[in-house]
């Protein structure tokens, strides 16, 4: 049997190629920084598939793109989220300006139903999964989302198939920019249902929380309690709310 991981693989090498021959007139449009070139990719995923096929919720974090315009951009066409969450669950160290891997553990123990002591935040950083939207990565703001809009437009059967692979239990959205445009709707395939919103794979049903990009920090919410960073504390509470709509707790 084909694992998972194997599968991603060989969707990204498919990936890479159509970014790499992508037209110009495209491009322009899905283009999201100035050092960014058409066959920059960052390959992200299913961070640890022997851990993540045990779990009994499997959540998969969905985030608009890596700033890697200023970073890898300039002297790594080939990043990896996998290398570099596996390095955080490692070293425990998380040396990411905006510490997502470290905020996307502790909200991950959330939407597992796991104490907030029970498991250090890096050693869950490999019972998830993650992806970016655009594999080519932009700056430190989405601005408008345009070039993510036209990203999605442009690749969104190699989106669909990435979540498809994947087959979580639960999508966890991180950008509410992105979410409020209706990409999952759009063009990958999710469908409102009342109120909410789902993936339906296998027919299944996959609720999409609606959350914060994790490097937002002004949200206006208490934090949950237990927490010393108020920054992570907001995160879980806003991820605690979503799983209440979604009558997940």
């Amino acid at each position: 049997m084909v694992s998972k991981s194997e599968q991603l693989e060989q969707l990204f090498i498919e990936w890479e190629y159509a970014q790499e021959n992508e037209p110009d007139f495209s491009w322009e449009r899905t283009r999201g920084g100035k050092n960014i070139t058409k066959s920059h990719f960052r390959r992200d995923g299913i961070i640890d598939e022997a851990v993540f096929s045990k779990e009994k919720r499997k959540v998969l974090f969905i985030s608009n793109e890596a700033n890697d315009d200023e970073y890898s951009a300039k002297f790594n066409p080939k990043p990896s989220n996998i290398d570099d969450y596996r390095k955080y669950y490692e070293t425990g160290c998380d040396d990411w300006l905006g510490k997502m891997r470290e905020r996307t553990s502790a909200i991950y123990k959330v939407v597992a139903e796991i104490g907030i002591n029970e498991m250090s935040d890096s050693d869950t950083a490999i019972h998830y999964a993650v992806m970016d939207l655009n594999k080519r990565g932009g700056g430190a703001d989405v601005k408008g989302a345009l070039h993510i809009y036209e990203y999605c437009k442009y690749y969104k059967e190699f989106i669909k198939k990435e979540i498809e692979i994947i087959n979580p239990d639960v999508v966890v959205w991180l950008g509410t920019k992105t979410y409020d445009i209706d990409l999952h709707i759009n063009f990958l395939g999710a469908k409102q249902i009342g109120d909410k919103i789902y993936f339906l794979i296998d027919d299944k049903q996959i609720p999409i929380l609606r959350m914060w990009h994790t490097a937002y920090y002004q949200g206006k919410i208490e934090p949950l309690q237990g927490y010393s960073n108020r920054i992570i504390g907001k995160l879980c509470a806003k991820c605690r709310e979503e799983m209440k709509r979604y009558n997940l707790i």
